[in-house]
């Protein structure tokens, strides 16, 4: 029942609540405990309290399931010498972003915000079998700044082969795009993810931290005060790949297909 809407049994409700699961197991079932009892009966039955995760309407799964195969196809017998790496881009906002945090019971937490509508494009790519990322902040998104950092990216691993795996933005093509991929005579290989299936993507996992360590409750009076704080958020990552790969859930080539 828990896992059912409460309007698919007649509230009026969205979400459940201890207040209002008392009040169903008080009227349909004759059962009246407190509403700590019902968090601790909802305990000992194995429910948590977990944040949902979209799921886009336009995605397709058997577009997702070829996804799928294609890459452990590729990953079966992945070369020591290739990285592969998965690129995003997230915007960081001026005005900072709102969490939970601990407070006293009667407090009322503030956090000052103000008129600055500013904003920049934090370009990210992770590479979950190694734990290394990478990052570049530029004004805007287009295809050109996304052709820079496809560049940055092929100077540093030089030689090697990269597959970056994407989310078919439209930045993420156009001729500047195809000009570096060219340049590159081969070294940078582009592959597009599913539409509409940013789960698939390990560097949404990246972000996620960025919000916490660095836009959640906090407002930087100035633009370079965030901007340093991106910076030092991501220097402190080049030092925690192991972490990295954990909070990616991925070790090995084949756990990383155990994940999609």
């Amino acid at each position: 029942m828990v896992r059912q809407s409460p309007r698919q049994v007649g509230y009026h409700r969205s979400l459940w609540t201890t207040k209002l699961l008392k009040h169903f197991l008080y009227t349909r079932c004759g059962v009246e405990y407190s509403r700590e009892r019902v968090r601790q009966v909802l305990h000992d039955l194995g429910f948590r309290q977990r944040r949902l995760r979209h799921r886009h309407l336009r995605a397709d799964p058997e577009e997702q399931a070829a996804f799928v195969i294609d890459l452990a196809i590729l990953l079966q017998d992945w070369p020591e010498d290739w990285e592969l790496l998965f690129v995003d881009e997230a915007t960081v906002r001026r005005h900072l972003t709102l969490t939970a945090r601990w407070c006293l019971v009667d407090d009322v937490p503030e956090v000052p915000t103000g008129d600055d509508h500013g904003k920049v494009q934090v370009y990210g790519a992770v590479s979950p079998l190694t734990g290394r990322t990478h990052y570049r902040i530029r004004p805007t998104l287009s295809q050109g700044h996304f052709a820079d950092f496809l560049k940055q990216l092929g100077r540093y691993y030089g030689d090697q082969q990269v597959l970056i795996i994407h989310d078919r933005a439209p930045h993420h093509r156009g001729r500047a795009v195809d000009q570096t991929l060219k340049e590159a005579n081969g070294r940078l290989m582009l592959m597009p993810q599913p539409r509409y299936s940013p789960e698939f993507n390990p560097q949404e996992r990246i972000w996620k931290e960025l919000r916490r360590a660095v836009t959640h409750d906090h407002w930087f009076e100035t633009l370079p005060e965030e901007l340093q704080a991106i910076r030092n958020f991501f220097c402190y990552l080049a030092g925690r790949k192991a972490e990295i790969q954990q909070l990616c859930t991925i070790k090995t080539p084949e756990s990383l297909v155990a994940l999609l």
